[in-house]
């Protein structure tokens, strides 16, 4: 199998998409400063309905008999952002802040929902607004250096991760964001003195821990697996620190650590496809024992009809097994899913004349 689709290599990606929904719309700050929610009627939702759409209504009939009030549009906008409808999220937020310009909070929140539809600018200024208004506002702080971390204004993030940590110095987000920075800009002794100090002041913090693994794998540092171990301790169902622990085995050489930690990953997900797409490569090129091969390759398929490498993997069993016709197949399937996997192609016109 060609060296380029020997494995499947995963890095953690630090994009600054907001997924987490549910951080993104707290209401309160991790800052030592009381948020300031509004004064108004609206304030008493949660003792109406457990269910965000019940919520929304309930907001909904609060803004049609108090046109005016800003909390109303807020708490509004803030569970819209939670059943995913930005537009009117952009809309209430942006409301609530017409209404009343003296709230952090609307500012911060409004923020989030103009980065979240890809405008930057307006949520720059959004967070700017947050922090005039609240000094304090750790929170609007770390958003806009994660802002500008995507912008690629990395010493303008790390001011403002350096400000978050003058107003409180224990948040461990801080320390985990400038090592991302860092990684950004290649220092890797900065960035894993950062992040070990995110974990110092968060020892369950799990992307930390993940991050640190990554930054010792790739110096071939055995440490690496330690730091995975921790990250299995603080969240033992995610297959994501099983997943780098195998890899970082498997990059190695020691294929039967690899294949134990891939199948103690699977009894945590069974639909792990990258997990059976590495077994099946080292069952296939490690072991020679090309019918476990197919049995994993086959699961990778089953998780993903769309997985060209693990056709790819697949075919090239076929081939060694002599069963020319289903390697040529699957070659080719490997192509149509990917036409700009050439390997793919030149395997497919290879092992083609031997079918006939």
């Amino acid at each position: 199998m060609p060296n380029s689709f020997r494995f499947t290599i995963h890095h953690l990606q630090f994009t600054i998409v907001f997924i987490a929904l549910g951080f993104l719309v707290a209401s309160c700050h991790n800052s030592n400063t009381k948020s300031t929610q509004g004064v108004g009627v609206a304030d008493s939702a949660s003792k109406h309905s457990d269910t965000v759409a019940a919520k929304i209504n309930y907001y909904t009939g609060i803004i049609a008999s108090h046109p005016t009030d800003a909390s109303a549009y807020w708490n509004r906008g803030k569970l819209e952002i939670l059943n995913k409808s930005l537009a009117p999220a952009l809309n209430d937020l942006t409301k609530a802040v017409l209404l009343d310009s003296t709230k952090s909070d609307y500012f911060y929140n409004l923020a989030d929902v103009e980065f979240l539809t890809g405008h930057t600018h307006e949520a720059r200024d959004a967070f700017l607004t947050s922090i005039r208004l609240n000094p304090k506002n750790t929170d609007a702080m770390l958003k806009l250096a994660e802002l500008y971390l995507y912008v690629e204004k990395y010493e303008d993030a790390i001011t403002l991760i350096n400000q978050a940590i003058k107003v409180n110095p224990y948040i461990a987000r801080e320390y985990f964001l400038k090592g991302m920075i860092y990684i950004e800009k290649r220092d890797t002794a900065k960035a894993i003195s950062s992040i070990q100090t995110a974990v110092e002041q968060d020892p369950n913090y799990f992307d930390a821990y993940i991050e640190l693994g990554l930054l010792f794998a790739n110096r071939g540092n055995p440490i690496a697996l330690s730091y995975y171990d921790d990250a299995q301790k603080v969240e033992p169902q995610n297959p994501e620190s099983y997943y780098d622990k195998g890899m970082f085995y498997q990059f190695g050489g020691d294929f039967d650590d690899a294949i134990k930690v891939y199948q103690e990953l699977l009894v945590v997900d069974s639909t792990y496809k990258n997990a059976y797409y590495n077994l099946g490569v080292i069952y296939d090129e490690q072991k020679t024992d090309y019918k476990t091969a197919l049995t994993n390759f086959n699961k990778a398929i089953q998780c993903d009809t769309a997985y060209s490498m693990a056709y790819y993997g697949r075919a090239n069993c076929y081939e060694m097994l002599k069963q020319y016709d289903k390697a040529t197949e699957n070659y080719a399937h490997a192509y149509r899913i990917n036409p700009q996997f050439k390997e793919a192609e030149e395997a497919y016109k290879r092992v083609k004349s031997k079918t006939h």
